[in-house]
């Protein structure tokens, strides 16, 4: 055991390991009390982020030109190892020291089987056993939801024999490595929403809404139905879990400015809103949010693409002028070409991934308008723009298809590179070709090792790369259980 790191293999092997090997239980530090557990269910920083560089960079809400990478090329946003997902490599990511995602979502599962493993031998209030089994069990099913959705095809009838992923229930390093088809890996997602539900708490708590509550769930399950293609489920779940919320939806005009940021050679001044300043002491408890969760980049720089940003109307979408910021990359020193930074929370470091009302009055618009209710669709997703305009401007839609193109771009207004990635997926296999995405870049050569300024060329997302493969790390430390996807 020479790697001390969290993926799938090595943290079931460190824990296995000290299981087996410790001759003297009893002087072993030991989980006794669900007060112990709560605590890992508390530390909400080690539950509420990811590192999910295919969200970042892999998707059309991201732009890297060539002149930009030729002229920084040493900028953080624009590293080789980030490039293996811009242009969408397969042997760039498989041979890469670790994937971030894939050990961040397994750490989560980690210690969610390490929850589950004490908790009902554990001394303490049985009221917050229950409720921290459940957050145990969402925890966990949360986080095989988004492995799913990388590292797996789809979801569709046709693919749930097709590959899933390894389904690892308890803390034992003998456990198989094996995985399981897409069906068995959506059914223990299910199985473990089944126990999360019973948790007695009904709306968010508003001092710790990292915690599982009956509206999470059902925010959560408004996502999953619309993924699967159950629409009638989706906007069950998202009517249960919308209630009253609506009130807390956030008026962005109530924003106030943030600080600025001043450049000379040649003179600029940036201005932001103070969502920017706000460190995780803040921003973990944003008000829209049923669930905290977070995509995390170290280089503080989510690049938006031109038709991104095409997308807002930019006199009055307070999401523009609160989170698009021209010329942002004055902020890494770039001065040409001016580039665009898309920032909301910490100086560009985190932006929401959970489920939000916003997202759910989202689902619940996108399955209305799918269902050819053009008003409810229009509805619910006006409700969202009355918050987020600073002149207010209803979306109409004419008949079912305008109403679908309408709720979506309001979908990629309001949630960019956190959900797109997702929905492109789904777009893809659903049986409504008018909202499919083709994906190309006009890029230079991407090698594993680097990158070739003298020799463009143009990539195009396939459907096999929709899959994004698994690194070579677990795949050898598998001794083979682990299959990689085919391409």
């Amino acid at each position: 055991m020479k790697l001390l790191k969290y993926s799938i293999i090595s943290v079931f092997l460190l824990a296995g390991c000290k299981k087996y090997l410790s001759e003297e239980p009893k002087k072993q530090a030991s989980i006794q009390t669900v007060s112990q557990l709560e605590a890992l269910v508390d530390n909400a920083t080690a539950f509420s982020y990811e590192t999910n560089y295919t969200a970042i960079n892999s998707t059309d809400d991201t732009e890297i030109s060539k002149l930009f990478y030729q002229n920084y090329r040493t900028q953080t946003a624009v590293t080789v190892d980030r490039l293996q997902y811009y242009v969408w490599d397969v042997n760039g990511l498989v041979s890469q020291v670790s994937d971030l995602l894939w050990n961040g979502e397994f750490k989560k599962i980690f210690t969610a089987n390490l929850i589950l493993a004490n908790i009902d031998q554990a001394t303490g209030d049985e009221a917050t056993r229950q409720r921290v089994k459940a957050d145990a069990h969402f925890i966990r099913a949360y986080s095989y939801w988004v492995l799913a959705n990388h590292y797996c095809a789809p979801y569709t009838a046709a693919n749930l024999n097709s590959l899933g992923l390894p389904i690892k229930k308890t803390v034992e390093y003998t456990e198989s490595l094996k995985r399981a088809t897409l069906k068995e890996t959506y059914d223990f997602i299910l199985s473990d929403i089944a126990e999360a539900q019973k948790v007695a708490v009904d709306d968010v708590e508003s001092l710790k809404p990292w915690r599982v509550s009956k509206k999470a769930i059902a925010a959560f399950m408004s996502r999953f139905y619309l993924f699967t293609g159950e629409l009638d489920n989706s906007l069950t779940q998202a009517n249960n879990a919308l209630g009253s919320l609506n009130t807390k939806l956030v008026d962005f005009k109530t924003l106030k400015a943030g600080n600025t940021a001043s450049y000379t050679n040649p003179v600029a001044v940036l201005t932001y809103v103070e969502l920017n300043d706000w460190a995780a002491v803040k921003f973990l408890y944003w008000p829209e949010s049923y669930y905290t969760r977070y995509v995390y980049t170290s280089a503080q720089w989510f690049v938006p693409s031109a038709a991104l940003v095409a997308l807002y109307d930019t006199q009055n979408d307070l999401r523009y002028k609160s989170f698009v910021i021209p010329n942002g990359g004055r902020r890494f020193s770039v001065v040409t070409p001016a580039t665009t930074r898309y920032t909301v929370f910490n100086d560009g470091r985190y932006i929401p991934a959970g489920f939000t009302i916003a997202e759910v009055l989202l689902n619940k618009a996108e399955v209305l308008a799918r269902k050819g209710d053009v008003t409810g669709a229009m509805d619910a997703v006006n409700i969202l723009r009355l918050k987020r305009m600073s002149t207010y401007v209803a979306l109409t839609a004419a008949n079912k298809d305008e109403a679908i193109k309408k709720v979506l771009e309001e979908r990629r207004r309001e949630l960019p590179f956190a959900m797109r990635w997702y929905d492109i997926r789904r777009f893809s296999v659903n049986d409504y070709p008018a909202d499919d995405v083709t994906l190309t870049r006009d890029f230079f050569e991407v090698s594993a090792t680097g990158v070739n300024i003298n020799s463009p060329k143009t990539y195009t997302l396939d459907a096999k790369r929709l899959l994004v493969p698994i690194n070579n790390v677990e795949m050898d430390a598998s001794q083979g259980q682990i299959v990689q996807n085919q391409y």
